[in-house]
Order: C-alpha cells, then sequence, then structure tokens
C-alpha cells in the first residue's frame, strides 16, 4: 500500500493481497480523516458483498473468488465509535466481463487498486438506526 496527500486529497495505491475495506481505514486513521468520500478502479481475486434485507434488518452476504475487474468503488469515509468507516459500494465484471456490485464488506486486491480520498473538513458520526437495522449517518445532529 502506497498514499500520499496532497492538501484536502489522498491518493493511494493497493497492491496484490492489500484488502481494500482494511486500507481504507488505515489510511484514514493514519491521517486523522472524519469525513471525506472515496472512489476508486482496479481488479480484485476475493471479494465479499452484499445488500440490506430490510425485513431481517440485516445485510446478506456473498463470497465470489476469481479474477475480476473493479470497475467502480463508491463511498465515503466517516466515523463509527469515533473510529473512520469507510462505506463502501462496488461493481465489477468477472471473467465473462458480465457486471455485477454490492454493498462491499471485503476485497482482496490482485494486480492494483488506485483511489482517492477527497478529505472534507468537517466530521460526521454514525448512529444506529432502530427501524433499520443500519448505522446511518448523523448530519444534522441535535444540539
Amino acid at each position: 500500500m502506497e498514499y500520499k496527500r496532497i492538501e484536502d486529497k489522498i491518493v493511494f495505491r493497493l497492491e496484490m493481497g492489500d484488502r481494500l475495506m482494511e486500507s481504507a481505514q488505515k489510511i484514514a486513521a493514519a491521517e486523522g480523516v472524519k469525513l471525506a468520500s472515496i472512489n476508486g478502479i482496479g481488479a480484485c481475486s476475493k471479494i465479499i458483498m452484499g445488500y440490506i434485507d430490510l425485513s431481517k434488518k440485516e445485510y446478506i452476504f456473498k463470497e465470489f473468488d476469481g479474477n475480476m475487474e473493479i470497475l467502480h468503488a463508491t463511498g465515503n469515509i466517516t466515523l463509527k465509535d469515533g473510529q473512520p468507516f469507510p462505506h463502501i459500494h462496488i461493481s465489477v465484471a468477472d471473467e465473462e466481463c458480465k457486471a455485477f456490485g454490492g454493498h462491499l464488506q471485503e476485497a482482496t486486491i490482485s494486480a492494483t487498486f488506485e483511489g482517492v480520498m477527497q478529505i472534507m473538513d468537517h466530521e460526521i458520526h454514525r448512529e444506529f438506526n432502530e427501524d433499520l437495522g443500519l448505522a446511518l449517518m448523523n448530519v444534522c445532529p441535535i444540539k
């Protein structure tokens, strides 16, 4: 993993074997990021992603192995329990160039991942919403 901070952005590159969510969290923690958007492209060999089943209030995850191109990974970094928390959705294409995607739990990089974090000078915390079973961004905290 390599990264460089340039003003309000962090440009980063992940290498074979790096894990996307883990790396994004480590970079954000090291740089004191409390709010950012994140996006990137690359390739992975293993990915765990899913969708939210609102009737069960839980994510349903599926694991995929094989060579896949990361067409687009996009999301944000906020604070959850005081720590940087990446929330990323991802679309990938398999060996037949068929695309699919979902809520990213983790992806193991195969060739590379090239990403950018756009840092904002603010902080947003996540709070658990009982109705949905999700930790949502609290963009307008009650004072």
